[in-house]
């Protein structure tokens, strides 16, 4: 569209926790972006001032709380905007590593553009609504959790630079099976290596002491004893899938894969809408891009999302209405951002490692992945974390 600007928007609504992550963003931002940036709210609602220039106010609804009120404003976002221009909503917990970021205007498909979220439809849906799948799986792992340090008879290791240790690991061990070929190879290796298999430069396994230790002769991890998946099989519910190395229930179920078709269920039954693929690869609501042939869809969302508000069954998120909107205007193939523009630098991914200099991999792939924004929704500001220790590096370095 001629004259059309390409304008970043933000949104937040009260808490000072909430405008502190948006004064973080907006600083990273304005650092690596040549392009205007908006940020709406409701005034009326904020417990700080936004430190900012171009804020556009507008009221929202009274009844509803700062959560509500802000992803009111976001899926109404087209109602508060100037009309004409390209617009990149992005969260406040997105932050701009990059001088690339501007380039995401460039990947706009009309109406509307997301990224995709890190899981699947199934794998959201007991985080999207009240259907008690999600309290049932935290009560069976901490059952489990109980009978693994009941029946373990091992040592336990309590260091904190060695349980770090021992989640890469875990982490590398559930890269290494996604990929079955590779996975082979190592079996066959360990399988052959007479006293010490070497995993990787910091992490080594001795097979006649059954431990694994790190590069300073540290133990980061001890076998489990012979009986150890017997004993727990005949005092509890659960079964040893040992090719699959994870419990099941007895309906057949993996505990650490926790998914339903509920979401789905609800949105049928709530919207006549039907989800035909019930695994789909659902969109992040942190990034989208849009322009004015998005507002029919945007409505739609808006609208979605309201009626949940006080539905038993939904919880209050914007995400599980974005897929009945998806479906219900068949973008469901609709081109996605590239990863990088939403990188979500997930703490607790099973299979992500992060390679310093903000770089990372994840899912047994080797690709190297160099985020542009990253989507920090869990552990900000935790000076614990690698990743967020050289963000606030990098922006401290763009600062000098």
């Amino acid at each position: 569209m001629q004259n059309q600007l390409s304008i970043f928007v933000f949104v937040v609504c009260g808490g000072r926790e909430h405008i502190d992550t948006l004064h973080f963003s907006l600083k990273a931002l304005r650092k690596f972006s040549q392009k205007e940036i908006i940020v709406i709210t409701d005034l009326s609602r904020n417990e700080i001032p936004i430190e900012f220039d171009r804020v556009i106010d507008t009221k929202t609804p009274e009844h509803l709380n700062h959560h509500q009120a802000s992803i009111y404003i976001k899926t109404g976002i087209h109602k508060f905007l100037p009309k004409g221009n390209l617009y990149c909503y992005i969260d406040t917990d997105v932050v701009a590593l990059s001088t690339d970021v501007d380039q995401i205007f460039h990947h706009f498909k009309a109406p509307i553009t997301f990224a995709s979220d890190h899981c699947k439809t199934t794998v959201f849906s007991p985080h999207a609504v009240n259907c008690n799948c999600f309290e049932q799986n935290k009560k069976d792992l901490e059952e489990l959790k109980i009978l693994e340090e009941k029946y373990s008879h091992n040592y336990t290791i309590t260091d904190s630079t060695l349980l770090a240790k021992q989640q890469v690991l875990f982490k590398k061990f559930n890269e290494i099976k996604r990929n079955k070929l590779n996975y082979l190879f190592i079996s066959l290796r360990f399988l052959t290596t007479w006293k010490t298999f070497k995993l990787d430069e910091d992490i080594f396994y001795n097979r006649w002491k059954k431990h694994w230790f790190d590069s300073k002769g540290e133990v980061i991890l001890y076998d489990k004893p012979k009986d150890y998946y017997k004993l727990i099989e005949e005092n509890s519910k659960w079964r040893w899938n040992s090719i699959r190395q994870r419990w099941i229930s007895s309906k057949g179920d993996d505990v650490y894969e926790l998914k339903c078709n509920h979401l789905t269920d609800y949105i049928s039954e709530k919207f006549k809408i039907e989800v035909k693929e019930k695994n789909w690869q659902h969109w992040n609501g942190g990034v989208f891009l849009f322009d004015d042939t998005a507002s029919d869809f945007l409505s739609a969302w808006h609208e979605k999302t309201l009626a949940i508000f006080n539905d038993p069954k939904w919880k209050t998120r914007d995400q599980g209405t974005l897929i009945a909107s998806a479906w219900q205007y068949k973008l469901q193939k609709q081109p996605l951002l590239p990863i990088e523009f939403n990188f979500l630098a997930d703490y607790n991914h099973p299979t992500m490692l992060y390679k310093g200099n903000l770089q990372f991999s994840f899912g047994g792939v080797k690709k190297t992945y160099s985020p542009k924004f990253a989507h920090i929704y869990h552990h900000w500001g935790d000076e614990q974390w690698e990743v967020w220790r050289d963000v606030s590096k990098l922006f401290q370095k763009s600062n000098a």
